[in-house]
């Protein structure tokens, strides 16, 4: 890449070797003295059609510039500036495609290049030219049209899905909508997609999920997609397994991502015994206290098993543990259960508990 300090240094320097101010400098290419100060700071570069009047009144050519008075290392650099300047953008792309001037060269020059002059230029280029670490590299500099068609061409040949997931940012939702179908028809795979999903829409991403549900694609892909799908198509999944269509263990994956709403609406599954209480389990990390306390009450008037509860005694409050052992029943209680919750209940509730217990038992 051009090193804007090394190219400020040296305007600096054939500055003072022509014993120049800054002003002086700044009204010979009627700029002002402030840009060739941040030149000269290597804060900015010169506008592309300045950089030729400068190599003019310093005597110096356009590759002594841009390679800052060093062995050119960027050789045909100053043919393509000039090029530009003279708004020849057929001739910058018959250099590249003609192997006169390497592409990467164009890469160089692209931070001082006008969009539309950089489309024009790429539109003009033959695809073999590009790869995608080029089109990654011009991606900030190219306007979001001519990069969506070197996307689809490149597509066409061998992907570098590193590359793609960097240009997600620059692409159009149509070229992402492309890609997508292309996944489904099998062109491309989708392990390699889902690295584009924070940049999908809503309906691109409801797309894959539904291949997903048709068996199309591996479940992991929802599980990879989950933080970015909206809480409508978690509610459609969520369904998928409230109707039996889909296995409830695979929620489990999705429980992060679900809102308090989804989970109650899954432990109310579990609580008329259409879930597994196994699966309340798994779910309870994510679950929130106003949902412990309904479990909990639901056993203290008897319409839930003492025993499902034992699954979550390690996220149940202090509160509701001495609820459950002050308030359940004693006979409901068996010593197994009280055992279990043991570990879980302080020793003053603990032993109020055994004296019920003992007193009862008399």
């Amino acid at each position: 890449m051009l090193d804007t300090r090394k190219i400020g240094a040296y305007i600096s320097k054939l500055r003072k070797e022509k014993d120049q101010t800054q002003m002086e400098l700044a009204e010979q290419l009627n700029v002002t003295h402030q840009a060739v100060s941040k030149w000269e700071r290597g804060e900015s570069l010169p506008d592309i059609g300045t950089l030729p009047m400068i190599a003019q009144i310093f005597d110096v050519t356009i590759d002594d510039l841009m390679n800052a008075g060093q062995l050119a290392k960027n050789r045909h650099v100053g043919k393509i500036v000039e090029k530009i300047s003279e708004n020849k953008t057929e001739q910058v792309a018959e250099m590249i495609n003609t192997g006169v001037v390497d592409i990467e060269e164009l890469v160089e020059v692209a931070p001082m290049v006008k969009t539309s002059t950089l489309n024009k230029v790429s539109e003009q280029l033959d695809v073999s030219t590009f790869n995608l670490d080029v089109i990654l590299k011009l991606a900030p500099f190219l306007g979001s049209d001519a990069l969506d068609q070197l996307i689809r061409d490149a597509v066409e040949g061998d992907v570098q899905w590193k590359l793609v997931s960097g240009l997600a940012p620059f692409l159009h939702s149509d070229t992402l909508h492309y890609l997508v179908d292309k996944t489904i028809e099998g062109s491309l795979e989708v392990d390699q997609l889902v690295k584009l999903a924070p940049f999908l829409e809503e309906d691109q991403l409801d797309k894959l999920v539904q291949h997903v549900e048709k068996g199309s694609f591996n479940w992991n892909v929802i599980q990879v997609l989950a933080p970015f799908l909206s809480s409508e198509t978690l509610d459609h999944i969520l369904n998928q397994v409230v109707e039996g269509k889909l296995e409830a263990n695979r929620i489990v994956s999705l429980a992060p991502f679900l809102s308090s709403e989804q989970l109650d609406k899954l432990i109310r599954q579990a609580e008329d015994g259409s879930l597994n209480w196994n699966m309340v389990q798994k779910l309870a990390p994510f679950l929130g206290s106003e949902t412990f306390d309904h479990l909990v009450n639901q056993v203290v008037v008897g319409t839930l098993d003492a025993e499902h509860i034992l699954k979550l005694a390690p996220f149940l409050s202090m509160e509701n543990m001495e609820k459950l052992v002050s308030e359940v029943e004693t006979e409901n209680l068996s010593p197994d259960i009280l055992a279990s919750l043991a570990p879980f209940v302080d020793k003053g509730t603990l032993s109020r508990l055994l004296t019920t217990i003992l007193t009862k038992s008399r």
